[in-house]
């Protein structure tokens, strides 16, 4: 990986803490509120539900956090861009999607449904796919995430190869648009008032 100054791979025992700070993170984030519409139960519940998808990519891919725990990117390779249900029982998911509560994961599991064919029409060839982003709010807007990004976009540049992401906050529209990325398409989710974009970084595309 990108030795950026201040940044590391994740390990299984930071693990609880950055899912704790990704909950807060994305906290008001559109599809946060959408799968839990109660406030107390999404601050109760989210950790538990980026556990899931944090426990995944510390399987099958990779997750770079700064020194101080304030923020993570969490990145799936090239052929693993896609979580699988035969992946998600290797990492012992069941548990967790259990206590996410049934109306939480049904809701959880249209939105998944619904981006991942947005995934595979909007971009076919090997990529890497930015599943997560998350900055602890308190020190948001201080270019941690862009540290976080140039250091797997310089992986990704490094093996020639394009980058994928969605996100459902109009304001990271821009700040993905500067760093290479472009929409390619853009819907709502079925039966929400989620939007989504997803957009796509050509290989080597540069900072803007």
């Amino acid at each position: 990986m990108n030795q950026a100054v201040g940044l590391q791979r994740l390990t299984g025992q930071q693990l609880p803490q950055t899912a704790a700070m990704i909950g807060r993170a994305f906290y008001n984030d559109p599809l946060s509120v959408y799968i839990y519409p109660q406030s107390a139960e999404r601050a109760r519940r989210l950790p538990l539900m980026f556990t899931i998808a944090l426990r995944y990519t510390l399987r099958y891919g990779e997750i770079t956090t700064t020194s101080e725990g304030t923020g993570a990117a969490c990145w799936l390779p090239p052929e693993k861009t896609r979580m699988t249900i035969p992946g998600l029982l290797r990492i012992g998911a069941l548990a967790e999607i259990f206590r996410m509560g049934l109306s939480a994961t049904r809701r959880m599991e249209r939105a998944a449904n619904y981006t991942e064919k947005m995934h595979k029409r909007c971009i076919t060839a090997p990529h890497w796919y930015l599943l997560i982003l998350g900055i602890e709010p308190v020190h948001q807007g201080q270019g941690i995430g862009g540290r976080l990004l140039r250091a797997g976009l310089a992986r990704a540049d490094a093996s020639h190869l394009p980058c994928y992401l969605e996100t459902m906050n109009p304001e990271n529209v821009p700040l993905y648009q500067k760093f290479g990325f472009r929409v390619v398409e853009e819907k709502d989710i079925p039966g929400s008032n989620v939007h989504v974009w997803s957009m796509v970084r050509p290989a080597s595309a540069q900072e803007e």
